[in-house]
């Protein structure tokens, strides 16, 4: 019975992780780094000029990286399959649930400055009281993903740590041999991290903007 043949790693491929934040992300990008990819990370000065409609402005760190992660990165799908074609790849990172996703940004939220916003990223200061608004962004985030590369399973693959996702899933897709060691978990949300951003948004931030207008 012949065997499978080895996969084959596309010559100058670009790898973008395109599931919104806190599903993994942080994870893959030291998995990708791993692999000796040059992975760049969250860039909050590119995510709002992509939200003013200035997509271009991501073509430099294009040109400087091998792989992406974290925002803009889930809003240049479009843009990067149009730029790169067969040579790019796509790993659509998710939670198990939206539930246990959006338990995981809402504690971010806590543990963030009241300073700071997140409104480029998801169109609200916080996600205090907004859970469905939140939701329904993730969840048809997800969709027009599929949507988009649907018929074209070796151009995406989707991965769930929580589902046992790992090395073997992650190289199949990309073309590299799995290495001998155990799947990094970055970036876990915990309780206790930053008390007291924590202390001022359970007290203050949480209570009076979970009562404001959704608008």
């Amino acid at each position: 019975m012949p065997s499978n043949p080895a996969p084959t790693v596309v010559p100058d491929c670009k790898v973008f992780v395109v599931g919104l934040s806190k599903t993994g992300t942080s994870t893959l990008k030291e998995m990708l780094t791993t692999l000796g990819y040059r992975v760049c990370g969250p860039r909050k000065d590119l995510l709002a000029r992509v939200r003013a409609g200035e997509v271009g402005a991501v073509d430099p760190t294009l040109d400087a990286y091998d792989a992406f992660e974290d925002w803009p990165w889930p809003l240049v799908y479009r843009y990067a399959n149009e730029k790169y074609g067969a040579k790019a790849r796509f790993i659509l990172t998710r939670r198990k649930d939206a539930d246990t996703w959006f338990r995981s940004v809402e504690n971010h939220g806590l543990g963030t400055s009241p300073l700071k916003s997140m409104r480029d990223a998801y169109g609200h200061y916080r996600p205090f009281g907004r859970k469905a608004a939140f939701v329904k962004t993730y969840e048809e985030h997800n969709a027009e993903v599929r949507a988009y590369f649907a018929g074209q399973p070796e151009r995406l693959v989707e991965f769930c740590l929580e589902e046992g996702d790992g090395w073997e899933k992650l190289c199949a897709f990309l073309g590299h041999d799995a290495p001998e060691k155990a799947v990094p978990h970055r970036n876990r949300s915990t309780p206790d991290r930053k008390p007291f951003a924590r202390f001022i948004n359970r007290l203050v931030i949480a209570p009076i903007y979970s009562r404001l207008p959704h608008g």
